[in-house]
Parts: structure tokens; C-alpha cells; sequence
């Protein structure tokens, strides 16, 4: 089994309190609508937002960064599926049995949901996610073989059809869905695998104030975003148009959000953390990144846990953004507790199996 990376294990973790807190703003129902009127708070959670919008593009280009070197491995796809399905299947049943959906509720839509988790788009990640690692492989040896330039120039055009143009113009293409799809997914695995194979590899890594540079590069395009929304906004106030184009940076295929989360990955990439106590304990913290997602973003639950939380109330209070930190800290602690229950569970079978096949 090959060794953990510290630092990308601590950036696994990093994204999925940045995606906690996308899920934490809009689904608290915190992010206001910009055709209006807009509290100071809600400016304030759009600034965080802009911070955090890259954290999905970087996930992908963590998993593209190992694929790219990877030998094809199908039981992988297999126990990602079998884990999305007991977290579907698993909560559902969990929240019929405890009376919080009752069973009168209970559609065939809502069923299919539950036992299809991937076909049905129950997770709109998993399903993009799937369909890109199936993929890979079958891009792989190709991408080896592939002249540095052509692989270059096709990467660019490709990132002009999927990237540059739903950033610049005002009207959305029909091939245009935002970043919500293993076709963004697919050319983020292609990012993902130029910058293994020519980026920045182990001859540009470990560089004196490189990942200074790259932290840079982060807040910089993440602070465009929010200036872009703030230059649409007053134009759209003075105009009434562009209304839709408004937020269109912070789209995940947009080409800030695009540059945000390779300067984001490249920081983490040059990151140093040595082997050790503080290095064990992060891998171990990032091997439930996966179940927090699946666990917090569950149709059922996905509304409720902000009003659990009660996100909405201190949205234009000072303690906004203090309710934010604990709460998306303890959104991920309560989900990581659960998942290394699961993980306990799945070790302790697979070693009842070993010892009956050993007997």
C-alpha cells in the first residue's frame, strides 16, 4: 500500500471544511439573492464564499494527480460505490426507523434515490466523480504518448470551450452546466495530469517560497471572484442587466475558480510536513474527508443540519462568522466519528474473512 502524503492529506481536509462551508452558506439560505437588496452579512458571506469555491476543482485535482501515475484498479470503483451506498441506504433507513421521515413519505422517486445513490444523482459529486475515474485509465496511455505541446494546446482549447467562455459571456451555452459534471471533471482529470507530468514535479517541488507564491496566487484569484460579483452588482444596479451573469466567477468551471484551486493544490503540493505524529494524525483525520461528504450532504439531512445548527439566526450578527467556524468543525468532527465507526466495522469483517480463510 503506498504511504499517505502528508500535505495533500491535509488539503483533502482543508476542501472539505471549504465545501462544509459552500453547503453551510447556501443551503443556511445565509448567501442572499443579488437581484435585491443585500444585508452587509450577506456581502460577507459571499467574500467567505469566494474563499471556498475552488475547494471541489481541488478535490478532483488530488485524485487526477494519483490517477495520472496509477495503475487502473476497478475495486477501487467498486468500494467508492459500496460506501455511497451505505451511507444512502444507511441514513435513510436510520431517519424512518427514528420517526423523522415517516413511512407514508416514502416515494418511488425517494426509494430510487436511496438504492441508486449514482445513477440518480443522489450526490451530484460522486456521480461526475465515478464517470471521470472510470475514464482515466483509458487516458492514461494516451496522455504518456501524447507530444508535451499538442498535449498543451489541446488542454488550452479545451479550457477556452469549457472555462473561458461561460466566464466571459453574458449568456449561458447549452453545453454550459457550471462545473456540475464529469465533463468539467473530465478536463480537471486533464489539469490534473499536465501538472504531474510537466507542472510542477519533483524537480519544482521544495523551492524556498514556493508555496508562498502559490498561497498568493490563491487569495489573489479568489479575491478577483469577489470583485468580479462586486463590479457586476453595481453595474447590474445601474443598468438592470447582466442580473444572471452577477456571480458567474464563482461557478466551479470559471476560469478564477479554475486558477483559485491550482494555486490552492500547487501551495499544498510544495507544502512540508514532515513524517510523524502531527503527519499520522492527518492522514487519519483525512480518511473519513470522503464519509463527512457523504454524510452531510445525504438528500435528507443536506437542509436540515443547518437548521439544526442554526446558521440562519446569526447570519447578520457579530458572532457570524465564529457560528461559522464551529460549526463547520463540528459538522465534520460528529461525520468523522461516524465514518471511523464504519471503517472499524468494514476492518473488523474483512478480518473475521482473513482468519476463516487462513483456518
Amino acid at each position: 500500500m503506498k504511504k499517505r502524503q502528508a500535505g495533500f492529506e491535509l488539503l483533502r481536509i482543508v476542501a472539505m471544511l471549504m465545501i462544509i462551508t459552500l453547503h453551510y452558506l447556501d443551503k443556511g439560505g445565509i448567501l442572499p439573492g443579488l437581484t435585491s437588496q443585500p444585508h452587509t452579512a450577506g456581502f460577507l458571506a459571499w467574500g467567505l464564499e469566494a474563499l471556498c469555491v475552488s475547494a471541489v476543482n481541488v478535490y478532483v485535482l488530488i485524485s487526477a494527480w494519483f490517477l495520472a501515475e496509477s495503475d487502473y484498479r476497478p475495486g477501487k470503483a467498486v468500494k467508492l460505490w459500496a460506501e455511497v451506498f451505505f451511507y444512502s441506504v444507511g441514513i435513510a433507513a436510520i431517519l424512518v426507523m427514528t420517526g423523522v421521515i415517516a413511512p407514508g413519505e416514502l416515494d418511488i422517486y425517494r426509494v430510487m434515490n436511496y438504492v441508486f445513490p449514482v445513477v440518480e444523482e443522489h450526490y451530484w459529486f460522486v456521480t461526475a466523480y465515478l464517470l471521470m475515474y472510470l475514464f482515466a485509465p483509458l487516458m492514461n496511455d494516451t496522455l504518456r504518448k501524447l507530444p508535451r505541446k499538442t498535449y498543451r494546446q489541446g488542454l488550452v482549447l479545451l479550457i477556452l470551450l469549457l472555462s473561458v467562455s461561460s466566464s466571459i459571456l453574458p449568456v449561458r451555452l447549452p453545453i454550459d452546466r457550471l462545473g456540475y459534471d464529469a465533463l468539467w471533471f473530465l478536463c480537471l482529470y486533464l489539469v490534473g495530469a499536465y501538472l504531474r507530468y510537466y507542472g510542477f514535479g519533483e524537480k519544482h517541488s521544495g523551492k524556498k517560497g514556493t508555496c508562498a507564491l502559490a498561497l498568493a496566487g490563491y487569495f489573489v484569484s479568489s479575491a478577483l471572484i469577489y470583485a468580479s460579483l462586486l463590479c457586476v452588482y453595481v453595474f447590474y444596479l445601474r443598468t438592470g442587466s447582466l442580473g444572471e451573469f452577477i456571480n458567474r466567477q464563482y461557478q466551479y468551471n470559471s476560469i478564477l475558480c479554475l486558477s483559485a484551486s491550482v494555486f490552492l493544490f500547487w501551495a499544498f503540493r510544495n507544502s512540508k510536513i514532515p513524517e510523524g505524529r502531527a503527519a499520522n494524525i492527518i492522514c487519519r483525520v483525512a480518511s473519513a474527508s470522503f464519509g463527512v461528504y457523504l454524510i452531510h450532504e445525504h438528500m435528507e439531512i443536506r437542509y436540515l443540519w443547518p437548521v439544526w445548527l442554526g446558521a440562519g439566526k446569526y447570519a447578520e450578527t457579530p458572532w457570524f462568522l465564529l457560528h461559522w467556524a464551529v460549526s463547520i468543525l463540528l459538522v465534520y468532527g460528529v461525520c468523522m466519528a461516524i465514518d471511523f465507526v464504519r471503517q472499524a466495522a468494514v476492518g473488523w469483517i474483512r478480518g473475521r474473512k482473513d482468519s476463516a480463510r487462513g483456518a
